[in-house]
């Protein structure tokens, strides 16, 4: 059984994250993300996230930290998406759904999809900039506790537009300090 609907913070919500958007926390998390980041990239295995990158999607996911709270992953997800907006993306949706698995455990999801917004260029007939593809972040439960945060790529197949950006030139904007 799934439910889903709008994800919508609260304004104590707000208020937190401006706290950490302007202060040292989002600091140190974006560094230790980058340090993360390049460990895997230069092909060392770090337990703390992965890399996927194939011909159709790239993938790069956070696991859990044992010493961050669960709005430090949304703050670190809502952050990442004003960044992406100021790519030239538009917000597609933000929801959060819930699963029913098998044995009754209980998935929770919370997620931004993010497209670029190519409607000027197509009006004109210019050509179509697709930047980094569609974007999808989540942030996804298991009970209530946070397993994970992946932001995935999806690249499109009309190729003779143009090849999107990969994942390493997301990774520069979303790792900036």
């Amino acid at each position: 059984m799934q439910t889903s609907k709008k994800l919508i913070r609260e304004e104590a919500y707000d208020y937190s994250y401006d706290l950490w958007r302007l202060g040292p926390d989002r600091h140190s998390a974006i560094r230790r993300i980058r340090e993360m980041y390049e460990l895997s990239a230069l092909g060392r295995h770090s337990v703390d996230c992965d890399v996927i990158q194939t011909p159709t999607y790239a993938m790069f996911i956070i696991h859990a930290q044992d010493d961050w709270e669960t709005d430090d992953y949304r703050y670190l997800m809502d952050f990442w998406k004003e960044r992406i907006l100021d790519e030239g993306y538009y917000n597609y949706m933000s929801d959060k759904r819930t699963d029913i698995l098998d044995g009754g455990v209980r998935e929770k999801i919370e997620r931004h999809y993010l497209k670029p917004d190519v409607f000027d260029a197509m009006k004109l007939g210019l050509p179509i900039n697709r930047r980094y593809g569609n974007l999808t972040m989540e942030l996804v439960f298991y009970e209530d506790e946070v397993d994970y945060l992946k932001i995935t790529m999806g690249f499109y197949h009309e190729r003779n537009r143009g090849r999107e950006l990969g994942l390493e030139r997301l990774m520069e904007v979303l790792l900036k300090t």
